[in-house]
């Protein structure tokens, strides 16, 4: 009606309907910004078309599976001769210390010889594991340094696999160990025999690495044994055998592996500025150990006659994650460290 008012509250209330309507986004519009109708249309046709179809990951690798009822001894008997071996349990637990205990018997009515370096072993049990994850390939010196860490001499050699080895336990965490190289003679007369007890550490033989779990066959070599006359070929004196193995370990196999941690140190500049000066092979060692202690890799090379003591040059790398942690300079301390082979 002319000349009517309206009430405060209703007016109010109308303004604020108008604010609310003019507020809300048409279909072409997203948030406050305006968008051409056709961009609007291919996002509603979008969202109405199937998800593209994902490709599953890989089924993970299932974890080895080790067999029931492992045999702890194994035997084998010539000419009177009886060679034995025992081990402490089957299978071996990784990054304990286990033993195995071994013993030659002469069965026989006549002495048997025994024919031995210095180290006078008289029966050695060692295996190895499936090879470990390479890694990269490198250039050069890289390559060579690489190559001569796992044990790749000559274009026709492979890499040297993760190795068990049962040592005297005064030797254990030194790496390979020396013995004179002479030969000696002894006796084994009738009804008595020679028995012997070695140590595996738990860890892998030559750099001391964690182990993963899966199988070794054990090889066994007695050596060397006759009786009567001095065989025309000593070698052919070996008394050998096999025993299955399994290792379990705890140990994450997703963990870098020695080949993949010596790449992580080439990958450091620094690094490899120095080995391109270095004439592998003379004079010089290279060095990759495994410290349990801090869970680290060192990885470097040890000249022999530059200092004394001499010093290891080379990068400290994370055991777990395989990151650089640093440089590494420091002396070869014979009575602790392992000998450089």
């Amino acid at each position: 009606m002319p000349g009517r008012r309206v009430p405060a509250i209703v007016a109010m209330s109308i303004a604020i309907g108008a604010c609310q309507a003019a507020a809300t986004p048409s279909p072409d519009r997203i948030g406050t910004t305006a968008l051409p109708s056709a961009t609007a249309r291919a996002i509603a046709a979008a969202s109405q078309s199937p998800l593209p179809t994902m490709t599953p990951p890989p089924t993970p690798k299932p974890e080895p599976t080790v067999p029931p009822n492992l045999d702890r001894r194994a035997t084998v008997t010539r000419d009177d001769i009886r060679v034995t071996v025992t081990l402490q349990r089957n299978p071996l637990p990784a990054g304990e210390l286990s033993w195995v205990k071994t013993r030659v018997e002469n069965l026989g009515s006549t002495d048997v010889t025994w024919f031995h370096n210095g180290c006078a072993t008289s029966v050695g049990v060692g295996g190895q594991m499936a090879a470990w994850r390479y890694g990269a390939t490198h250039e050069g010196q890289a390559q060579r340094f690489k190559n001569r860490l796992l044990g790749v001499d000559v274009p026709e050699d492979v890499p040297r696999r993760p190795s068990i080895g049962f040592s005297p336990k005064e030797a254990l965490g030194r790496g390979s160990y020396g013995c004179a190289d002479v030969g000696i003679t002894d006796t084994i007369k009738p009804g008595r025999s020679i028995r012997d007890t070695r140590w595996w550490s738990g860890y892998e033989t030559v750099t001391g690495a964690p182990v993963p779990t899966g199988p070794v066959t054990l090889r066994i070599n007695a050596g060397y044994y006759w009786r009567g006359a001095e065989p025309p070929e000593i070698t052919d004196a070996r008394i050998q055998m096999t025993l299955d193995t399994w290792i379990v370990s705890d140990a994450d196999p997703g963990r870098p592996t020695p080949p993949e941690i010596v790449d992580a140190a080439l990958s450091d500049a620094g690094f490899a500025t120095y080995l391109d000066t270095q004439k592998l092979g003379s004079g010089r060692a290279e060095i990759l150990w495994y410290r349990a202690d801090e869970d680290v890799w060192e990885v470097g090379v040890m000249p022999w006659y530059e200092t004394d003591p001499p010093r290891i040059h080379g990068v400290v790398v994370d055991a777990e994650t395989g990151e650089k942690l640093g440089p590494l300079d420091r002396p070869w301390i014979e009575d602790v460290d392992p000998a450089p082979y």
